[in-house]
Order: C-alpha cells, then structure tokens, then sequence
C-alpha cells in the first residue's frame, strides 16, 4: 500500500473562453474533455511574489467530484467558493492548479494546471512565474 500512497498523476489543465469567464478543461486533448475527479481549483495572480489568490473552490466534505469542466466564477454543484472570484485583467499572468484523485480501485493523488495570461482576445499558455526574476 505504500508504493500506492506515494504515486501521483498529473492531469493536463488547460484554459478558453472569455476574459469575464474562462473556462478551466481536463485532460491532454482539449476538444476530448476528460473527467477528472475534482477535489479543488485555484486561481493565482502571479505578478508579484505574493501570488494573490483570486478564486479557490473545494469540494463540499472530502469527496472530489467528477468534472469536465469548471467555469471561473461559478462553483460547480457540491462546491464552495473559498475565494471569491475577482475581477480577472488582461495582459496580467494567472496560475491555476487543480488537484483531486485518479479513478479507483488504484486511486492517486493528481495535480495539474499552468500558468495562462489573456492576450489578444484569448488565453495563451505563458511560461511560469519565477519570483524575482
């Protein structure tokens, strides 16, 4: 059991949509959406060290719930917004993180996201923040 507690997955995040409501997607292939078992989601302003959180939502109680999907400023069904969702800027660069489990019976911890910046009119994958670089 112990070399089943320390394995992790990583599960691809990825971000579109609107500047007002961007739209966090699961899985390697965007237009294939996969569910993943959603334990919490937080976004991140990083232009400072401070990286300031702007939404954070977690599951009701420790279930994870299985999502496809999450609209920024909505707290999907069986969630709780423990961050209020802010004002999102263009040109500012944005960290966002899920975490939850992987399908059972072997179920892992996983993590994913990146860091994502609206130009242009749509959301880019921007490399990550370094503090004081």
């Amino acid at each position: 059991m112990a070399g089943l507690a320390a394995c992790s997955a990583m599960i691809p995040v990825t971000i579109s949509g609107s500047l007002e409501h961007p739209t966090a997607t699961f899985g390697v292939d965007p237009g294939k959406r996969e569910k993943a078992c959603l334990g919490g989601l937080t976004v991140h302003e990083t232009t400072n060290a401070m990286m300031r959180p702007v939404w954070t939502v977690s599951a009701n109680g420790r279930d994870c719930r299985r999502l496809k999907q999450v609209v920024y400023g909505q707290a999907p069904d069986g969630f709780v917004a423990d961050v209020p969702a802010q004002a999102l800027k263009p040109g500012v660069r944005y960290s966002v993180v899920g975490y939850g489990w992987t399908g059972w019976p072997a179920a892992a911890p996983w993590r994913g996201g990146g860091d994502f910046i609206f130009e242009d009119g749509e959301w880019r994958s921007a490399p990550s923040f370094v503090p004081g670089r």
